[in-house]
């Protein structure tokens, strides 16, 4: 009959699984100061809706600045899914 006990290996995985969350938490909070007020999340939903056409013009502009390693991913998926939630369907 099989024990409950986790294997060495998979221990091991948790463990880094856990360190690599806990170093990913870390660097967004250090990089919570460098991130600019015009993509912070709150202060989006809270000011007057943007059209298409400029939620376009600033995802394109988002892009720019991540294909110019001016950002991290992490930092460009958030700003992403703040503007993409911009986006208003007819």
């Amino acid at each position: 009959m099989a024990t409950g006990r986790s294997s060495f290996a998979k221990r091991q995985r948790d463990m880094a699984k856990k360190a690599k969350a806990q170093a990913k938490r870390e660097r967004r909070l250090d990089n919570d100061d460098s991130i600019p007020d015009e993509s912070d999340p709150g202060e989006a939903t809270d000011g007057p809706r943007l059209s298409n056409e400029e939620v376009m013009e600033q995802m394109a502009e988002l892009h720019r600045r991540y294909d110019d390693g001016q950002m991290d991913l992490d930092t460009f998926d958030d700003a992403k899914a703040v503007l993409m939630a911009q986006i208003s369907i007819d």
